[in-house]
């Protein structure tokens, strides 16, 4: 693949971030019927930029039973997933200083994606950010493709995607952007013709 004509945008979590465990995981066994209804209402709001976490999570905590403050749960939430992926990372890098646009492709909230940017450093590999806080809407749905694709003002068999999500992947084929599963740094090597 040339760089030149192309753009390549990335998934974060299962892909650029491995996290032993993930904190929604956590949350699910602390309290399984309070955290889905936070991640099917309060979380889904906030990650298509309707609402602020932040202003979600007095109830959240106190459905929880956690005495923390939002800030501190915030806190323990972004430090718990701060597992970058160093050689993925250094292959970005790479792709770019080669001439590719780089973004991040990702469901995100405002807060984790300024953190992803700025204290796990993902801001030093990637150009921009498609964030459906951003964007208004959440990978599956047609709606974000096809926004991304307007905001790129590139048509879509030009847009490298990599998600680790079969039903993204698929979603983004069913668009015309050249979708592919990650299952790997090798592959990711592979295909991108490293």
């Amino acid at each position: 693949m040339h760089p030149d004509t192309h753009v390549l945008l990335l998934d974060v979590d299962g892909v650029l971030v491995n996290a032993p465990e993930w904190f929604g995981v956590r949350l699910l066994r602390e309290a399984p019927e309070v955290t889905r209804e936070f991640f099917h209402t309060a979380f889904r709001s906030a990650s298509t930029g309707q609402s602020d976490l932040r202003e979600h999570l007095p109830a959240f905590l106190a459905g929880l039973g956690r005495s923390q403050t939002p800030d501190e749960f915030l806190t323990e939430w972004l430090v718990s997933e701060h597992h970058p992926e160093p050689a993925l990372l250094a292959e970005v890098s790479r792709l770019r200083a080669a001439g590719w646009q780089t973004h991040l492709a990702t469901n995100q909230e405002a807060h984790r994606l300024r953190y992803l940017l700025n204290d796990m450093g993902l801001g030093k590999v990637v150009g921009g950010t498609f964030a459906s806080c951003e964007v208004g809407h959440r990978k599956p749905s047609p709606e974000y493709y096809a926004e991304v694709t307007r905001r790129l003002h590139l048509p879509p068999e030009q847009i490298v995607f990599w998600d680790d999500a079969p039903e993204n992947v698929t979603a983004a084929r069913d668009f015309g952007w050249q979708a592919h599963l990650y299952t790997g740094l090798d592959d990711f090597v592979r295909v991108m013709g490293a």
